[in-house]
């Protein structure tokens, strides 16, 4: 029986993937449900107006009370609302005013951003898309005392108490609104203390992620029905040269925050850098984003090396990942041979995010980015770019679409 001959084929170490961070796995957040069912259940009637001493501002303000008949529904929802804002401070809870007639729509909801703090995180790699609801009730008359509180919500500080109070009259309510002595205090449900509540006398001033979108704009439905606010414009924005830039700069920064800092602030690595994008034709941050991975590759085992040949399996050593060594930055870009293979693997890993066709040199890759506008060359025409309609703030730049859900009208 002849023997098996050997096998002397050399088997290939493993690379650093490539890797573009202008783009995230697709990931979505979605706030609780809860309080929007409970004001729902609450059976809100009326809104009433006041003031009060406040012991910790040490000065009298304006209190807007909502007014139910069911006392347990409205502690639980004032009770989540509390629990978000002892979490990330008062303007985690959003409260709206709308006019609308002879009477306004008032909207209760989380602010988006800092649902994403609570559940994401702050300066994290991931931007998850966010879906909030936002409770929304219509109140028929409107109180002069709303003007008044209108034009004192105009200071860039303008506290105003939430409360909560019980309706005790009878079941046929008065057309007016319930009176005073109608009116009981809810010993058992939290006063929550708001430094802002936008009051927008027109729909025009609805801002674009208010959860007062539908009602501002009721024939055109909620935002993720929409063709220039939905899921579709939405994924064709994350395309967007500078919204792919932006989202690229801020993971980096996310990721490594003392190699970025040190790329763009220590003289000795900048020269190198510079040098090394103008050699070789291509634009700085790719050059900055090739030293991220190959850094990262470096700090992984070779276990873990092995996995990260598996996109999910990278994502999630990325997330877990925190940059605690100090490497000698005078000799971070001195491996341009390996800095160059690395900026060719993410230049092929960008293409096909993008949906088109990888060409196998780094010329061929930089010629069709350049036909796509994502070969950009600089931070400065980064920022500058919104003719294509994406934002230069970075959380911008990764779009947030809501849902809202309606209350019950009046």
């Amino acid at each position: 029986m002849a023997k098996r001959k050997p096998n002397t084929t050399a088997k290939k170490s493993p690379e650093m993937p490539g890797s573009d961070y202008g783009f995230d796995r697709p990931t979505a957040i979605m706030t609780a449900p809860d309080f929007n069912d409970n004001l729902r259940a609450a059976n809100i009637i009326a809104c009433a107006y006041g003031e009060m001493l406040n012991k910790d501002l040490e000065t009298v303000v304006p209190v807007l009370s909502l007014i139910g008949t069911k006392a347990d529904h409205l502690i639980e929802a004032f009770k989540q609302f509390k629990a978000w804002m002892d979490a990330t401070g008062p303007d985690a809870l959003r409260v709206e005013i709308l006019y609308a007639g002879e009477g306004y729509y008032i909207g209760f909801g989380p602010d988006f951003h800092h649902a994403l703090w609570r559940t994401n995180g702050v300066d994290q790699l991931s931007s998850p898309m966010y879906w909030g609801f936002t409770y929304i009730k219509k109140i028929d008359s409107r109180n002069p005392v709303l003007d008044r509180l209108a034009s004192y919500a105009k200071h860039p500080v303008a506290p105003v108490l939430l409360a909560a109070g019980l309706y005790t009259g009878p079941e046929n309510k008065s057309p007016t609104g319930p009176r005073p002595d109608e009116i009981q205090r809810i010993a058992d449900c939290p006063d929550l203390l708001l430094l802002h509540l936008p009051i927008y006398k027109t729909p025009a001033e609805v801002p674009l992620f208010s959860g007062l979108m539908s009602a501002a704009r009721p024939n055109k439905g909620n935002l993720g029905e929409d063709e220039i606010y939905g899921p579709d414009a939405y994924e064709a924005q994350k395309k967007r040269p500078s919204s792919v830039f932006q989202a690229r700069k801020r993971r980096l920064t996310a990721l490594m925050p003392v190699t970025m800092h040190m790329m763009k602030s220590f003289a000795p690595l900048c020269d190198k850098i510079d040098a090394l994008a103008h050699d070789n034709n291509v634009a700085r941050w790719q050059i900055e984003q090739a030293i991220v991975n190959q850094r990262l590759w470096s700090q992984v085992s070779a276990p873990q090396r092995a996995k990260f040949q598996n996109a999910k399996d990278r994502y999630k050593a990325l997330h877990s990942f925190m940059e605690l060594d100090t490497p000698d930055f005078n000799r971070l870009a001195d491996d341009q041979d390996a800095i160059m293979k690395q900026v060719l693997r993410d230049a092929r890993a960008l293409l096909k995010a993008l949906g088109t066709t990888a060409p196998a040199t780094l010329a061929q890759c930089q010629d069709e980015l350049k036909k796509l506008g994502h070969l950009i060359y600089d931070y400065a025409a980064a920022d500058n770019a919104t003719s294509d309609g994406a934002a230069s703030d970075a959380g911008m730049a990764d779009s947030t679409a809501e849902a809202t859900s309606n209350g019950a009208s009046a």
